[in-house]
């Protein structure tokens, strides 16, 4: 008998929750069921002055809260300004700057501050939507204790936070913010390849257990995005799961 996953049994319970605080909550506690000490999601605009009016739901202090939007530090938050570029899961340290490109003394202060304030030693950034978007931003999931817990949780759960991540933004863009997915129909044959996709396959194992070519699971999977207008193969499988394309 199939045992559901975490991962599945969060899927399951987000259709079924009633508002962006209970999508919210549960994300959080996907997290910290994995072993991540603290979430937030955030979105922000750009404006005249930059980056503005973020909506924060987040774990981290009432502190470190109160300067992220009052203070302004939003506009030096490095997750927004520099990971918010594409989709891709992105990892972050508040003591090393070295994935930041051209970091200035802002972005310092806003990493110190993050670690002061929450005890955070780093996170795994999970973009939603891309700054070309009106609204941009997304999840970051932190740790407290060490950089090696960090990547041992990204290593064994970075595809599931990841994937939970989109998958949660996804259901709270139809529920909460008018964001609105009508994708077309998919062929059984793209719902296969996403839910194989979802399963954890990579295509040479798609392509195996369908006996087609791997050129052919690729394009049943890019057909697959452009119906659902997904840019990347996890907000494909998000939204095919939010509108019952597929199911786990």
């Amino acid at each position: 008998m199939h045992s559901q996953s975490n991962l599945e049994r969060f899927i399951g319970t987000l259709t079924d929750l009633p508002d962006g605080d209970a999508i919210w909550a549960a994300t959080k506690n996907f997290g910290y069921a994995l072993g991540f000490s603290d979430c937030s999601l955030t979105l922000a605009k750009k404006g005249s002055c930059g980056i503005h009016s973020p909506t924060v739901r987040s774990s981290f202090s009432e502190n470190f809260l109160s300067a992220y939007i009052g203070e302004s530090l939003v506009k030096n938050d490095p997750f927004l300004l520099f990971s918010c570029k594409t989709l891709m899961a992105s990892k972050f340290l508040t003591k090393d700057l070295s994935n930041i490109p051209n970091p200035d003394p802002a972005h310092k202060m806003f990493l110190e501050l993050t670690a002061d304030e929450n005890e955070t030693v780093g996170a795994i950034g999970i973009p939603v939507r891309t700054d070309e978007n009106e609204k941009f931003g997304g999840w970051l999931f932190s740790v407290n204790e060490s950089e090696h817990q960090l990547d041992d949780l990204i290593g064994r759960h970075g595809k599931d936070i990841h994937l939970a991540g989109v998958i949660a933004y996804e259901r709270l863009a139809t529920m909460i913010f008018g964001e609105e997915n009508r994708p077309k129909l998919l062929s059984n044959r793209e719902r296969e390849c996403l839910t194989w996709l979802c399963a954890g396959l990579r295509v040479a194992a798609i392509a195996e257990k369908l006996s087609i070519s791997n050129s052919a699971v690729n394009l049943y999977i890019n057909n697959a995005k452009n119906k659902l207008g997904a840019r990347t193969r996890e907000q494909a499988v998000a939204r095919a799961l939010i509108s019952s394309e597929i199911t786990l």
